[in-house]
């Protein structure tokens, strides 16, 4: 275990400066588009889950050894700063409102007074950039405590005028949010007319280092690295399984009947449910009040962060109302040049309408976060 925990080290150290695909370069294996700078004829791209650093959470965001395989600390000075490089960025590349969430911090989600500081210094950071009406908030809540996370909602979108929430989809403890307990929060949200995103979040570090035991660890040492174990437990495969059963475990829990208008927001493409759709609605809905199809189609938006494939496309505009599909970028981890490349291939792809291109592209989100 230990010369794991030390290949684990020492692998993270040199992924700060080589190893990784970039995200440019995982793009470009799937669209060969030039690099797209503004332009006017397009329609303005609205993005949703791109995100940002608070001051007191640096601390936290800099001890978390999972950082470097996901490209988290390579970013650390783009999640840090709401000003003249984002801007020109979002000029760049057609984007005229991005809404900005916090970094997964797993020990926030247990203090009401951090997600609080967090918070206020978004809608600070927010207030002094060059151009505050480019930006809009979703607060970090402390979802262990169900009831302080209600407040917490509530005092952000009434005195910040934040947008909804970003959530991890889980605790780091694997608790999820499926029991009554939480119902003061979906109640909340409900009242506000604001959506919940619900956002992948870190796996416990033995699930990456117990060789033999580790959920993402490999039956015996050294049988794959430890970095592709890292790697396995978070976009490659974990992060986006574990968030997508955390929204089916609220299904199943009755969240969507207790609260029939609750939405919910689903980032990468839908964290998988899409493409078992169809099953998972077969088995899970039987005895129900409602089936999850129903659900899926009433409660639940998803957005392409950080998924810059027309495959994955191809079979949600075939099961997922175009209404309620959201282009976000996933910034500053994914780069907008590449999730601008993705729109122009979706515009060209024949999978939507100009008008269906619309909706992807801004309207679904002005109308679902009531931006004008």
């Amino acid at each position: 275990m230990h010369s794991v925990r030390a290949g684990l080290l020492a692998w993270l150290l040199s992924s700060l400066t080589s190893g990784l695909p970039t995200t440019s370069e995982r793009a470009n294996r799937q669209i060969n588009e030039p690099t797209v700078t503004r332009n006017y004829s397009l329609p303005p791209y609205y993005t949703l889950e791109e995100h940002w650093l608070s001051p007191s959470l640096i601390q936290q965001f800099q001890d978390n050894p999972l950082n470097a395989p996901i490209g988290a600390s390579a970013v650390l000075p783009k999640l840090r700063e709401i000003g003249s490089s984002r801007l020109a960025s979002m000029d760049a590349n057609n984007i005229r409102v991005q809404v900005i969430s916090h970094v997964p911090i797993p020990e926030v989600l247990s203090s009401p007074p951090g997600c609080a500081t967090a918070n206020d210094e978004l809608a600070t950071a927010i207030a002094a950039s060059p151009d505050p009406t480019r930006f809009r908030g979703f607060c970090v809540l402390p979802m262990a405590l169900p009831g302080d996370a209600a407040a917490e909602l509530r005092r952000c979108v009434t005195t910040h005028g934040f947008v909804g929430a970003l959530v991890d989809a889980h605790l780091a403890n694997e608790s999820y949010y499926d029991g009554p307990a939480h119902d003061p929060l979906w109640a909340a949200a409900v009242a506000l007319d604001v959506p919940i995103y619900l956002h992948p979040t870190y796996p416990s570090l033995r699930d990456i280092l117990a060789a033999g035991s580790g959920l993402y660890a490999p039956a015996v040492e050294d049988e794959w690295t430890t970095g592709q174990a890292a790697a396995f437990g978070t976009p490659a495969w974990g992060w986006h399984e574990r968030a997508g059963f955390g929204f089916l475990r609220l299904y199943l829990g009755g969240a969507f009947e207790r609260h029939r208008d609750l939405q919910v927001i689903l980032g990468h493409m839908g964290e998988l449910v899409p493409y078992s759709l169809w099953r998972s609605d077969l088995y899970l809905s039987r005895g129900r009040n409602r089936t999850l199809t129903e659900v899926w189609a009433s409660n639940v938006y998803v957005t392409t962060s950080g998924v810059f494939s027309l495959d994955p496309v191809a079979t949600l505009v075939r099961n997922t109302d175009r209404g309620r599909v959201l282009y976000s970028v996933d910034y500053p981890f994914a780069r907008n040049e590449d999730g601008a490349a993705f729109m122009a291939g979706l515009r060209d792809s024949g999978l939507v309408t100009q008008a269906e291109f619309d909706q992807v592209a801004y309207q679904n989100a002005a109308r679902l976060l009531k931006i004008t």
